[in-house]
């Protein structure tokens, strides 16, 4: 439980003024890539239901922390949403509807027969921390990308966030996966190979995902730091080897994509 007590030491929302990031003016490219971010942003709120739908909210460290997680995350959307509102920039096309639609309908069930699976608290902590690593060295990243001092204090002020999100997540995944059976470890590496996903992958597809994004992955430094996430998992008992993002970023090439019409963005 120390994790939790680190955690909700240093809780809180983001401080950000709208009067000062409303003269901000923000690249094109930059600007679609914070809009995918805002929108992953928002979808904290479905992972967090999918989290209590598994029981996970039973867990005394997992349910201190979901309620706060869930109000940063949406304070960070509010802020890039502001920050957007009067920017130029083509739109990424996001997921036919129907994929969303599918989170928020399994996020609504009690699934009530993983409730007991100790392999269920690892899975999906391992998953946040992985997300979690991969949102730091993007917005990491899009900091270079600007010079508004406005700018650069909120994406700042995201990534600490988000810092101490992943290591809650990273904790708890260590803390459960130290207290399993081999038989048990095994089965949520089973599970973690089959779910897991680059952060925005179900929201975005993999399409709009790669053409958003490739700016950032072209360059190989920064896919070398992505490709890092594989050392988060590495880093929990029973989930070292399993290189994800290393092989989906070199088995998964971005597609050739139409550049979609230039518009503003309707919040």
């Amino acid at each position: 439980m120390q994790h939790l007590e680190r955690f909700e030491r240093d809780a809180g929302p983001i401080t950000w003024e709208g009067s000062a990031l409303d003269g901000c003016e923000l690249g094109p490219e930059l600007s679609r890539v914070l809009h995918v971010a805002s929108v992953l942003e928002e979808d904290t709120a479905i992972s967090a239901r999918q989290a209590r739908a598994l029981g996970l909210d039973r867990d005394p460290d997992v349910a201190g922390f979901l309620t706060i997680w869930e109000q940063e995350e949406a304070e960070h959307g509010r802020a890039l949403r502001h920050l957007l509102g009067a920017q130029q920039y083509d739109l990424p096309q996001l997921r036919p509807t129907l994929a969303p639609l599918r989170r928020h309908g399994l996020a609504s069930i009690p699934l009530t027969g993983l409730r007991r699976v100790p392999a269920t608290g690892l899975v999906v902590c391992a998953l946040g921390a992985a997300a979690e690593y991969v949102a730091i060295v993007i917005y990491t990243e899009l900091i270079k990308q600007t010079d508004d001092p406005h700018v650069v204090a909120l994406l700042r002020s995201i990534v600490r966030q988000e810092g101490r999100h992943m290591a809650f997540f990273l904790a708890a995944a260590r803390s459960r996966a130290d207290d399993m059976s081999t038989v048990q470890g095994r089965l949520s590496r089973w599970a973690i190979a089959r779910i897991w996903e680059p952060v925005g992958l179900p929201s975005l597809g993999e399409q709009t995902w790669h053409t958003t994004l490739a700016p950032l992955l072209s360059d190989q430094r920064v896919r070398g730091r992505a490709e890092k996430m594989d050392h988060v998992l590495d880093s929990i008992a029973h989930l070292s080897g399993m290189q994800l993002m290393t092989t989906f970023l070199r088995t998964h090439p971005a597609p050739t994509l139409s550049a979609p019409a230039t518009t503003a963005p309707d919040w």
